[in-house]
């Protein structure tokens, strides 16, 4: 019997993640999921993700994987296991506060920057026709996003065609002084 392809999500029981997971579930993929509930670190106990975790473990198709998206041997292990049967990777998995960047710079380089290389090198290795898809906060934009005229849809929110922003959201947003 063919096995599914695999969709690898980090940050998996996070808001987005868990919600990644919930949809490439249902769209015949098995899911690999990577989170080791690290928000609880940065946000005290009430922002554990265990329940999510919990409920998420439920799900026949889904197995997680708790490991820091830091740890590249780690992750080496699963990409190695699963190769090319990895068809897409949702990485989810951030350290967003900007507080937390602030005061611990390094932590907030190695979640962020450092650990996004390591997945695209691994995803080069072991599973280069792979999609990677790539999720960040609009909060390095500040409240700027919160000021677009979105005009409500049928079933999400748009921008008019003619809006410079229209295609997404570049490097010419201003984020001073928000």
């Amino acid at each position: 019997m063919k096995k599914k392809p695999i969709c690898l999500v980090t940050g998996s029981s996070g808001l987005i993640g868990s919600e990644t997971v919930n949809f490439f579930s249902k769209k015949n993929f098995d899911i690999i999921g990577i989170d080791n509930n690290f928000r609880q670190f940065f946000f005290g106990k009430s922002a554990s993700t265990h329940q999510i975790k919990k409920k998420l473990k439920k799900i026949n198709n889904y197995n997680h994987f708790n490991i820091d998206i830091r740890n590249f041997k780690k992750l080496l292990q699963v990409f190695k296991k699963y190769k090319k049967r990895i068809k897409l990777i949702v990485h989810c998995a951030a350290q967003p506060s900007h507080d937390w960047a602030y005061q611990n710079p390094m932590l907030d380089f190695d979640i962020n920057a450092k650990s996004t290389f390591n997945l695209l090198e691994l995803t080069k290795t072991f599973c280069p026709k792979s999609v990677f898809i790539f999720l960040s906060t609009n909060k390095v934009y500040g409240d700027n996003p919160n000021k677009l005229p979105l005009l409500e849809k049928k079933t999400r929110w748009e921008l008019k065609k003619s809006h410079k922003y229209q295609n997404g959201i570049d490097e010419t947003m201003s984020i001073d002084n928000c």
